[in-house]
């Protein structure tokens, strides 16, 4: 069973993958990616309330090239919002979690707490 998950993940690392999280993450797919037509200061602050929200304290915030990645983690989910300011009214930010619902879950809340203002 573990030759079955350790020979794609090995092809996968060799293939460029940049991290053993990218890899795993683009193998399980618990990864949620959007593009935002408003400036990372308000984007960036959105993401912090839904995760404090939802009871994930803010763990770290890193710096990896151009964005900011904020980890949080809360018992046996973890999650990291990789946050990168495209323009002036644009932020790419990329969700990646423990499991998909958690990484859908952090986006959507913070989607709707954006469009309300």
């Amino acid at each position: 069973m573990r030759t079955g998950i350790l020979a794609p993940l090995l092809l996968a690392l060799l293939a460029g993958c940049s991290t053993l999280q990218d890899t795993w993450t683009s193998m399980t797919g618990a990864r949620v990616e959007r593009t935002f037509s408003q400036p990372i200061a308000r984007v960036k602050p959105a993401f912090v309330s839904t995760l404090n929200q939802m009871g994930m304290p803010i763990a770290a915030i890193e710096v990896r090239g151009k964005s900011e990645v904020v980890k949080a983690r809360k018992a046996d989910k973890s999650v990291e919002v990789e946050i990168e300011r495209l323009g002036a009214n644009s932020t790419r930010v990329r969700v990646s979690g423990s499991d998909d619902a958690t990484a859908g879950q952090v986006m959507r809340e913070t989607e709707r707490r954006l469009a309300s203002g």
